[in-house]
């Protein structure tokens, strides 16, 4: 006999609603094409570029490849590497890969990740974040942008003000982060031994990326403090604090050698409208992206160091 249950369900599929989901995968499926190989999370801001339209901040991934290609592709230490899309586009052009990330969420992803894009290269997973010292801290992570996580503490130069709106908040509230506890280490200490090993197996040579929300200026300032003589780097790294200068903002570190900013030469109006100016840049064709000698006072932008060897 029947079971009451089986002979019961009666499920009423909305045809509008049915075809509209068939157009909407149909339509995902023609603009994610090119989508990375990767895993992402659905929704989240930095997911949406590299699912549309298979990259992630092409301008760092160039001048990533651009320095990989001219010398410096014995290392790439990824210091926030967050799910990998940094490394996992531009680690096989380099000999050894670091990928540092205390997020224990983004780190499941992480793993996946640089299994699938970076087989044949030598990586190690780093499951913590790089601070003054050892100890637990709270990581604030915006529920719809996990590359926005941030620290609280001492160390971060970002106020509250500047980290929400970061994020796209009008003010800081803590409801609009998921707040885990992560392990920090001794950024001196780790990266110290990671220079150590790097120089006893003959890699010199690399790129470092910074992308830790605030803690950016502590953690160059500490590579540039520890790093051996033999060492030279391009370390890149993001400022989103106006009116420092830099003279101040890197203090007694002697290892600076040179500084660039990294400027986009759009073609632009001051006082035209935004669909005015991208319509002259298409006409034109494009634009270029070039490293600018930094002088003066920091901006917001990506900046990159490069700390040369010591003879």
């Amino acid at each position: 006999m029947p079971h009451k249950l089986a002979t019961s369900f009666n499920y009423w599929v909305d045809f509008k609603r049915h075809r509209l989901e068939k157009l909407r995968y149909s339509a995902l499926k023609k603009l994610s094409h090119k989508s990375l190989p990767l895993f992402f999370k659905g929704g989240d801001i930095i997911s949406l570029d590299p699912i549309a339209n298979g990259s992630y901040e092409l301008d760092i991934k160039a001048l990533i490849e651009h320095f990989a290609a001219n010398g410096f592709d014995d290392f790439l230490l990824d210091i926030g590497a967050n799910i990998g899309l940094s490394s996992c586009q531009s680690g096989q052009n380099f000999k050894e890969v670091h990928l540092y990330e205390p997020n224990p969420n983004c780190v499941s992803i992480l793993k996946i990740n640089a299994n699938i894009a970076l087989r044949g290269v030598s990586y190690v997973i780093h499951e913590y974040g790089l601070g003054a010292k050892s100890e637990k801290l709270q990581l604030y992570v915006p529920y719809d942008n996990w590359g926005g996580a941030f620290l609280k503490s001492d160390v971060n130069e970002y106020d509250d003000a500047l980290l929400s709106s970061k994020d796209g908040y009008g003010k800081f509230k803590e409801e609009n982060y998921d707040i885990l506890e992560v392990q920090i280490e001794d950024a001196r200490k780790s990266i110290a031994e990671m220079f150590e090993s790097l120089v006893s197996r003959g890699l010199t040579k690399g790129v470092i990326k910074v992308d830790a929300e605030g803690y950016e200026r502590f953690i160059v300032n500490t590579v540039l403090g520890v790093k051996p003589k033999t060492i030279e780097c391009a370390i890149i790294f993001e400022n989103w604090k106006n009116e420092i200068s830099i003279a101040e903002y890197f203090g007694d570190n002697t290892d600076i050698t040179e500084l660039y900013n990294l400027e986009s030469l759009k073609n632009r109006h001051a006082t035209a409208p935004r669909w005015f100016n991208s319509l002259l840049n298409f006409l034109r064709g494009g634009f270029r992206v070039v490293l600018r000698q930094a002088q003066g006072q920091f901006s917001s932008g990506t900046y990159l160091v490069i700390a040369k060897a010591q003879t």
